[in-house]
C-alpha cells in the first residue's frame, strides 16, 4: 500500500510540475537564446547516436521480411510494411529513446549540478525564475529537437531498407517505390511527428523534474541522470502503446 501511495504522490507532483512548466512557458519573459543554445547542444549530442540506432532497423525489417513476403509472392510489397513500421512506430520510439538517453540524462545532470552547487537558489536571489530560465528551455528544446531528428531517422530507415531490399534482395526498384508511396501517407508522417513531440516533451519534463529534486552531492546527480533515462524509456513505451491503441480505435 505504501508503494501505491508513493507512486500516486509522485504522479501528482509531476502533474503539478508540468502545470508550472506550461504556465511559465506561456508567459514572459522568454529566454529564447538559452533555448536555442540547448537545442544546438542536443542536436550535436543526439544526431549520430539516433542515426546509428534507427538506420539498421530498416535493414532488419527488409532482411527478415523479404523471405516471408516471397513465400506468398508479395516481395514487391515489402516497402509497404517497411514504410508503415518506420514512420509510425520504430522511428518515433527509437529516436525518442535515444534522446532520453543522450539529452534527458544531460539535462537532469546539469540541473541537478546547479541545484547541488546552489546556483538554482542564486538565480532566485537575483530575481531570475529558475523554472523559466533552466527548466522551460530544456522542455521546449526536447519537444522541438525530437521531431527534427525523427525526420532524419525516417530517411535513414527507409534508405537502409531499400539497400537490403533492392540491390541486395533483388526487389524491383519501381515496385518498391510504388508501394512505398502508395502505402505511406502524410498522415503517417504527421502521426510520427506528433508522437515525437509528445515523447520529447515527456523527456524534457521528467529530466527537469528529477533534476530540480536533487538533494545531496554528486551521487544524487548521477542517480537523477540514471533515473531520467530508465523512467523516460518506460514512459515512452507506455505512451506509445496507449497512443497506438487510440489510433487503431480511431481507424487512423
Amino acid at each position: 500500500m505504501n508503494w501505491l501511495l508513493h507512486a500516486l504522490a509522485t504522479v501528482g507532483a509531476i502533474a503539478a510540475f508540468f502545470g508550472d512548466v506550461v504556465r511559465t512557458g506561456l508567459t514572459r519573459p522568454r529566454y529564447v537564446g538559452e533555448t536555442l543554445r540547448i537545442m544546438w547542444i542536443l542536436v550535436g549530442r543526439c544526431i549520430i547516436p539516433v542515426g546509428l540506432a534507427v538506420a539498421p532497423v530498416g535493414a532488419v525489417i527488409s532482411l527478415q521480411g523479404l523471405d516471408l513476403f516471397r513465400m506468398f509472392g508479395l516481395d514487391r510489397m515489402l516497402s509497404s510494411l517497411l514504410g508503415t513500421a518506420i514512420f509510425r512506430e520504430y522511428s518515433p520510439a527509437l529516436a525518442s529513446v535515444m534522446v532520453a538517453a543522450q539529452a534527458g540524462s544531460s539535462i537532469a545532470a546539469r540541473i541537478g549540478t546547479m541545484r547541488v552547487r546552489g546556483q538554482i537558489d542564486a538565480l532566485a536571489v537575483m530575481s531570475v525564475d529558475p523554472m523559466r530560465y533552466v527548466v522551460v528551455p530544456g522542455v521546449i528544446a526536447c519537444a522541438v529537437v525530437t521531431p527534427l531528428l525523427n525526420v532524419l531517422t525516417n530517411i535513414l530507415g527507409v534508405a537502409s531498407g531499400w539497400v537490403f531490399a533492392v540491390p541486395l534482395g533483388g526487389v524491383d526498384h519501381g515496385a518498391f517505390m510504388e508501394h512505398l508511396t502508395a502505402q505511406v501517407t502524410p498522415a503517417d508522417l504527421w502521426i510520427g511527428l506528433g508522437k515525437c513531440v509528445l515523447f520529447g516533451t515527456s523527456v524534457g519534463l521528467l529530466a527537469g523534474y528529477l533534476g530540480m529534486k536533487v538533494k545531496g552531492g554528486a551521487e544524487a546527480v548521477g542517480q537523477a541522470a540514471n533515473d531520467t533515462v530508465t523512467q523516460t524509456i518506460v514512459l515512452i513505451l507506455l505512451v506509445d502503446y496507449v497512443v497506438s491503441m487510440m489510433l487503431l480505435g480511431a481507424d487512423l
